[in-house]
């Protein structure tokens, strides 16, 4: 309330009068009036919307200022009309502290004076704040960025509305998620008494129109009673300030407080409560920047800036390059940047080599000397990216952590760039992966490197050494166009390897090295700058001192920097020179005097160790508050001030950091302590040492904190126990210190066992919470190596063994099978995931009886299974697969091409391209693009827009397709032996490669056509297969013959028959391998063509992993194995006997693939691939000796193709009805899940296509896939078994039944085909009636509450008929059903909900079927209230279309309950009965992907909430699935519009998948 509202007592003499008067319009008059007159008008007042006040160049954080009632986004903020006083927009951007913060401020009408009334609410203000701020450029484009809110007045009620729709709507998810703070000034929380008073007068009035907000701020308002009621269960991840007014506001006859201080403040937990000396109006409103109250909130804004910026700072990449600035003294480093070649470097121009490269000696100021580098650079206003390697942290150690932070910085500076990434981020492409040839490949060459860079852009890399994978850095650097003006700038030590790169990849270079001649000029003006601080009074003796130093440091900073540490202790010139006379020269030297120094502490001794511990062990390094706790756990002591005393307990050793981390000085510290035959008490012996820090952090493992109630809690929020700060690091790493510890220690082992037998669900709840489940499987990666290392000393039994390696086995499982579950809702793993694991698993053997948990009964797996979905394509073979980033596709042998998301297996789209056959895709470097083949047609897509770019033909039969590295050219391979090559942005043919089959002995060549050939575009290599012949290589880049292959002898002709070939897409490896018809699997060197192993392996196809590490077979009866690329180990093996697998293809994860046989695609994830170490583990030092794992063997499931279930229906509480494929009915025990009894059937090999049950007569109607159709009377005896009594009907149809409805009375039968419907009497057998007429999509659903009526939807309309005959006949008086759009989709699913006789709800469910836009519709009417139909927004009501998409399979009602299937795969709910007008449905828990994947989905619900799932030929029973709820609210706005296909598409638009929304509240019912 920005404005004077009246106070009580000022008003309680007009609240009386009932009539219009004129003392009412005169009192209105005389405040608006006075108002006027000191107010600006409109112009002043401020826009409407989100206006954007401040953008500074890096911003880190938005801060959002919101108006009150009254008010206005300019005039609220400002004590006049001068601009000058808008402090949000004149003074906020000029503080310092300010300079990462993006300012914004909203306006809308809430002017309570206008004459005209208003139906805006808050809700509406709310909606609107929240609208504008998702829509919003700035914040959208910043994702990740918090918000900060400060509202004034009612504009708090505003802001706690939109963050209460953000928490409710899955299409805020992430912006939800960026809410940081709310600063609440002088904000009604409870309603004002004013409010209430001023309502009454409004309303009154006749000059003034009552306003629906002013009624939303009366005390205790249904309005505010809902908000706070609400912002109850979503203000947890808030944080709170409430300042409240002090000063009463004059309001011309009197004065008063118009918010007292009980409703400014709500009284929530951890909320700030603070005064301002102030009225209500200036409580935002300040006369210049000395102001106390404008002071009080200025620094409460920077300590929530302070608590950004330092979360904020472990993931900005100037951390390391402030830290070293910090320390540089001004003047050094200038020798460098003013040398000559330097300055060449710089300029970048002509033939300048790319790479500038200084090496240099350990601890010589290299960091230093670069973070200067970086500084010139940016001082002259040239984009700069800088990466500092640290070997001690994971994640600063690797080339793909490199490329991740270059593809952040030079977004945030290059809005082409940040246009690029986002468009990544939208097609559902991460740049998190930690394959660095993937984002090369993906980021940089297909994106980065493609725009436009004015001017040359510089890299600073430092310590290139200390990356554990630089070797594959240069190769990257070296294929750069030499049209793209990047210049890399890089440091290391000297290194012979990097000499050799160089050199092999023709890589030109400036190389300099860091002398101490060099060095000593800067280590003078450090020596300069810290003497004056020692006691030494002349400045000669000052001078005497520099020398002596520069002259024993050697040019080491380091060395300079110790010794001047100590130099700070003395207190007289004999002092120093005593130091200066027994220092040594050397670093080890002077460590091993450190160490002796700090053992002349014996009390400090024990903390020293623990400090320098938990240093040197840490995977990365440790915050002070972590390292405090580690030190509780170790050691039991308390070091409440450890930041002040790390230094000097651990000898200057260790420093504290800007960003609180522990940190040693320098990496030689590191080398020197772990230095084998250190003779001190401060060594570290590796193995010992993180064999301890692994027992502290499996002590804390194990502990109460991390221990969870084995009952459910009401909220997921009281599940966020605040926890240690030691937390994170404990269950994240914990396994990275086991996999390095002693395996002859059983300790690890006992805890490991009581760490898996405890709070293992709330580990995995607590990792998945962080949103990355890869700590999950890299945790029994490690345990793995562990325990097959322990195995070859210790014995591998025992209890203790077996629950170790079990959870190590489950781990993998549940992340592969259960991780996007575990994303959308970790509480899932304490009750929903292990009913559903395989009941020899582990997890379900440990967590089977966990109170009240979900049960499952029925068809189950009894062991894990590898293959996660199989797709299956009716009427035609699969005959081609290729995979990209998030998308996958198959090519079809009609001419289609069927795209999917990676992560989903979720359709996405189709591709028509042609009539051939399709048998060649190849994705383009991102999955932008995409090129497929027939035999001869030819066809590149552009897969974002859906279009076709070009279509070419060629005249002989294609072999091999490909692209090149950065997706500019087209290559294929034909059986005439030319290699053409097209322009892929035009389609036009630039040249032929002529090839042929070399005679190297003769020096001749042969024109015979080739039977195989495969491109590699990363490699530019083409390898050609001649019947019997040796496999030619050649050169694509210079178009040259390299040489021949010969699997035997070169003299020995014929040779084996080529089967199968496949590149190894890794520079490093430079192998292909290819497959023989005498059973052999031989890799070799594509250059020097030597054999480099050979296996025997019976394989037809092959595809290698992106990443090169993984080579996949396929035979011809249809087993699957997966080799280590390298050495050909057999590390997985699926045996299916199954058609013969005719393509294989990896996902760029690397551990998914895929393959075509039949007429379906299988989608595999092998733990066994999961398990397989990749480069950047670093626990194989610790594995030199370990034992190999045993072949992983899986076999997939059989079943009785004829005892399929082809339809289902619940009958009573406890019975399932199943019809199956050859014809038989059969009962199935609900409880149980296991068939009972065959009832009856239709006859042999006949499938049952529908079950329809009319529960009050017990009669059920079943359909055959012949078209007949039958009538039988059911019974039950006192046992239970059912009994199938008279047939009452037995006909067929002359065409398919689609739909088949019994009368609730029992006496008619209405049979739907797909052109007639026919009404049967069941007790004569006659047809009544039979009604006929061309349509597209139908359904008929009975009306019990009209009677004798059936609802008819028929393309879009929705009718009324009567069932005797069929004639369309009105809707009752009390109902109406409408449809008021005509561009519906196809009719799904038409079902009623009853109770006993009478119908009280239908759904109606709309959706294209595969292949179309993917549009839909869902419609949900109640039928319990009459007198909602006499309303006019029933239909409004009834509209569901924006949860709509989400329906994957809608499986019936459960009373008012309507139960679907999502997209993610969870069983949901829809209340009919539902009267908010705030829509949503209710999550209840999930199916396994796997049981849902494919073909058609047949569920059946009891009359208790039990649903049931037909599996092949059994079924599965969820049981208490509904007593878990997970409310989801969605907003109700035009989500469902439909888009207009585009052009050859035929199925759903491409999309980035979405997840499901954050839960609300979780476990409910207790």
């Amino acid at each position: 309330m920005d404005s004077a509202q009246p106070e009580n007592k000022l008003l309680r003499n007009v609240s009386n009068v009932s009539t219009k008067g004129s003392f009412l319009e005169r009192r209105l008059s005389i405040l608006t009036t006075s108002r006027s007159t000191t107010e600006p008008g409109d112009q002043l007042r401020g826009p409407l919307g989100l206006n954007l006040l401040y953008e500074p160049p890096e911003p880190i954080v938005d801060f959002v200022f919101v108006h009150g009632l009254r008010g206005g986004s300019r005039k609220t903020w400002s004590a006049s009309d001068d601009p000058s006083h808008f402090w949000p927009k004149e003074w906020l951007p000029t503080d310092p502290r300010f300079k990462h913060v993006r300012l914004h401020s909203y306006g809308y009408n809430a002017d309570w004076g206008e004459k005209k009334g208003s139906v805006l609410n808050i809700h509406d203000f709310g909606r609107g704040l929240l609208g504008d701020i998702h829509t919003s450029p700035y914040i959208r484009n910043s994702t990740g960025n918090p918000i900060v809110f400060v509202g004034h007045s009612m504009g708090g009620l505003v802001i706690k509305k939109a963050c209460i729709l953000a928490k409710h709507d899955p299409n805020f998810k992430e912006l939800a998620s960026r809410f940081h703070s709310i600063y609440f000034l002088a904000t009604p929380h409870r309603g004002a008494d004013s409010a209430q008073l001023l309502n009454r007068i409004l309303k009154a009035s006749v000059a003034f129109n009552a306003k629906d907000y002013v009624n939303d701020l009366i005390p205790n308002s249904g309005a505010i009673q809902a908000i706070n009621d609400d912002f109850r269960h979503i203000f947890h991840d808030l944080q709170l300030w409430s300042f409240y007014e002090t000063v009463k506001t004059n309001l011309g006859v009197s004065q008063g407080l118009i918010v007292e201080k009980d409703s400014a403040a709500m009284g929530l937990p951890q909320e700030r409560v603070q005064l301002l000396n102030a009225d209500h109006r200036h409580v935002c409103k300040f006369k210049d920047a000395s102001d106390n109250n404008y002071l009080s909130l200025r620094n409460a804004f920077v300590s929530t800036i302070d608590q950004i910026e330092k979360k904020c700072q472990s993931d900005m990449p100037d951390n390391d390059l402030s830290n070293l600035l910090d320390r540089q003294i001004e003047g050094t480093c200038e020798w460098f940047t003013s040398d000559a070649e330097y300055k060449t470097w710089r300029a970048g121009v002509g033939e300048v080599p790319k790479l500038l490269w200084l090496s240099g000696r350990p601890a010589t100021g290299k960091s230093t000397l670069a973070a200067h580098v970086v500084r010139r650079i940016c001082e002259s206003n040239l984009g700069c990216s800088y990466f500092f390697f640290k070997h001690g942290d994971r994640s600063k150690s690797t080339v793909a952590s490199m490329l991740q932070s270059f593809a952040y910085q030079m977004a945030s500076t290059n809005p082409q760039i940040r246009a690029e990434i986002a468009s990544m981020h939208e097609n559902g492409t991460s740049i998190d992966a930690d394959d660095e040839r993937t984002l090369w490949r993906s980021v940089f060459i297909s994106r980065i490197f493609r725009t436009n860079f004015h001017r040359p852009y510089f890299w600073v890399i430092d310590a290139l050494d200390e990356c554990g994978d630089f070797s594959c850095f240069l190769p990257m650097l070296a294929k750069i166009d030499k049209s793209i003006p990047l210049q890399v700038f890089v440091t290391s030590r000297p290194s012979s390897v990097i000499q050799t790169l160089l050199l092999q990849e023709k890589l030109p270079a400036i190389a300099k090295e860091m002398t101490a001649e060099s060095s000593s000029g800067d280590i003078r003006g450090v020596l300069e700058a810290n003497t004056r601080f020692l006691p030494l009074d002349e400045p000669a003796a000052c001078q005497r001192l520099v020398a002596r130093i520069l002259d024993k440091s050697n040019g080491c900073f380091l060395w300079a920097s110790l010794v001047l540490k100590e130099l700070e202790t003395t207190h007289s010139e004999q002092q120093i020179q005593e130091v200066l006379d027994s220092v040594p020269s050397e670093m080890d030297k002077l460590y091993t005097r450190i160490l002796q120094n700090m053992a002349l502490v014996p009390r400090n001794q024990k903390l020293a160790q623990v400090i320098l511990r938990w240093t040197v062990c840490a995977v990365r390094p440790l915050t002070v508050e972590e390292l405090k706790e580690a030190i509780w756990l170790d050691l039991e002591e308390v070091v409440p001030r450890l930041e002040r005393t790390v230094e000097s307990v651990c000898g200057h050793l260790i420093h504290v950091d800007r960003q609180s981390r522990v940190q040693l000085v320098h990496e030689t510290v590191r080398a020197f302590l772990i230095k084998d035959g250190l003779a001190s008490d401060f060594a570290v012996n590796k193995m010992r040492e993180h064999s301890r820090v692994a027992d502290v952090c499996l002590q804390y493992l194990c502990s109460d904190e991390l221990r969870s109630s084995r009952f459910r809690r009401r909220g997921s929020a009281t599940r966020a126990a605040k926890r240690s700060a030691f937390a994170h690091y404990a269950c994240v790493h914990f396994s990275e210190h086991v996999v390095r510890s002693s395996s002859s220690n059983d300790s690890q082992v006992i805890a490991l066992n009581t760490f898996f037998s405890t709070n293992i669900l709330t580990w995995i709840e607590t990792v998945a919470q962080g949103g990355n489940l890869y700590f999950l499987t890299q945790t029994a990666k490690n345990l793995k190596a562990y325990m097959e290392r322990r195995a070859k000393y210790r014995s591998p039994l025992g209890h203790q063994v077996h629950v170790v390696n079990s959870w190590i086995n489950d781990l993998i499982h549940v992340v592969t099978t259960f991780g996007r579950c575990l994303l959308i809702s970790p509480p899932s793993i304490h009750f929903l995931i292990p009913p559903v694991c395989p009941r020899n698993s582990i997890t379900y053997q440990q967590y089977r009886e966990y109170p009240r948990c979900l049960e499952i009964v029925g068809r189950a797996e009894l062991d894990w299974d590898d293959r996660l979905s199989c797709i299956t394509f009716s009427e035609c073979k699969a005959l081609a697969v290729a995979c990209r980033d998030s998308r996958f596709a198959v090519g079809l042998s009609n001419g289609h091409i069927v795209l999917y998301h990676t992560s989903t297996c979720q359709e996405a789209g189709q591709l028509i391209h042609g009539n051939d056959a399709v048998r060649f895709l190849e994705f383009g470097s991102t999955n932008a693009l995409l090129a497929s083949a027939g035999r001869q047609n030819i066809v590149v897509w552009d897969i974002g827009a859906g279009t076709r770019l070009w279509t070419t033909t060629v005249t002989h039969r294609l072999l091999a397709l490909g692209f090149n590295e950065d997706d500019t050219i087209l290559m294929a391979t034909t059986i005439a032996n030319y290699t053409t090559f097209w322009m892929v942005g035009t389609g036009q043919e630039l040249e032929k490669l002529f090839i042929s089959d070399v005679d190297e002995d003769a020096s001749d060549t042969y024109q015979r056509p080739p039977t195989h050939a495969q491109i590699c575009g990363e490699l530019n290599l083409l390898a050609v297969g001649y019947r019997q012949r040796p496999i030619n290589m050649w050169d694509l880049e210079d178009q040259a013959f390299i040489g021949q292959f010969h699997k035997s002898a070169p003299d020995v002709y014929p040779g084996p028959l080529l089967v199968a070939m496949a590149f190894n897409p890794n520079p490093d490896l430079n192998l292909i391998a290819s497959s023989y018809a005498d059973g052999d699997l031989v890799t070799f060197d594509p250059w020097s063509q030597r054999k480099h192993a050979i296996t025997e392996a019976n394989a037809h196809t092959l595809a290698a992993s992106s990443d090169g590490a993984t080579l996949a077979t396929g035979d011809g009866s249809g087993t699957i194995q997966i080799y280590d690329f390298d050495t050909l180990r057999l590390v997985y093996r699926s045996t299916a006997y199954d058609f013969d697998i005719r393509a294989l293809a990896f996902a760029s994860s690397n551990i998914r693939f895929f393959d075509v046989r039949g007429d379906h695609c299988n989608v595999w994830e092998p733990s066994a691939i999961v398990r397989q170490t990749d480069p950047g583990d670093v626990y194989s030092e610790y594995s030199s000796e370990g034992a190999l794992a045993d072949v992983e063997t899986t076999e997939s499931k059989s079943w009785d193709a004829t005892q399929l279930i082809t339809a289902m229906v619940a009958i009573g509480v406890d019975t399932f009805l199943c019809g199956k494929e050859d014809g038989a009915i059969v009962v199935y025990d609900s409880k149980s899940g296991q068939q009972r009894q065959e009832l009856y059937s239709h006859g042999t090999n006949t499938a049952i296509t529908l079950l329809e049950w009319n529960a009050g007569q017990s009669l059920l109607a079943s359909t055959d896939r012949s078209s007949r159709f039958q009538v039988r009377e059911l019974s039950r005896t006192p046992s239970g078994r059912w009994i199938a009594e008279r047939l009452l009907l037995d006909q067929s149809a002359d065409q398919a039944v689609r739909q088949v409805l019994l009368r609730p009375d029992g006496r008619m039968l209405l049979v739907s085909t797909l052109y007639t419907d026919h009404v049967w009497d069941i007790q004569s057998r006659q047809q009544m009636n039979c009604r006929s007429g061309s349509r597209h999509s139908w359904r008929w659903v009975d009306c019990s509450f009209a009677t004798q009526k059936l609802l008819h939807i028929v393309d879009g309309d929705i009718k009324c008929f009567e069932w005797l005959n069929l004639d369309e006949c009105a809707f009752p008086d009390l109902f109406r059903f409408t449809l008021r759009d005509c561009s519906y989709p196809p009719i799904a699913s038409l079902i009623a909900a009853s109770s006993g006789s009478a119908t009280t709800a239908i759904c109606a469910y709309f959706r294209e079927p595969p292949g179309y836009q993917s549009r839909a519709r869902l419609r949900l009417w109640s039928l319990s209230s009459a007198s909602d139909f006499r309303d006019q927004s029933a239909e409004d009501r009834a509209n569901f279309d924006m949860i709509a998409r989400e329906v994957k399979a809608v499986i019936g009602f459960y009373k008012m309950l309507l139960l679907f299937l999502d997209q993610n795969g969870w069983v949901c709910s829809l209340n009919a009965d539902n009267k908010s007008k705030e829509k949503g449905y209710t999550r209840h828990f999930f199916v396994p992907y796997s049981w849902h994947c494919s073909g058609e989905l047949i569920f059946a619900v009891t009359p208790k909430g039990s649903v049931a799932l037909a599996r092949k030929d059994g079924i599965a029973v969820f049981h208490r699935g509904l007593d878990f709820e997970d409310c989801i609210l969605v907003k109700d706005e035009e989500s469902s519009r439909i888009p207009q296909p585009a052009p050859q598409w035929r199925s759903p638009v491409l999309e980035n998948h979405v997840d499901s929304p954050q839960r609300t509240h979780y476990w409910d019912h207790e």
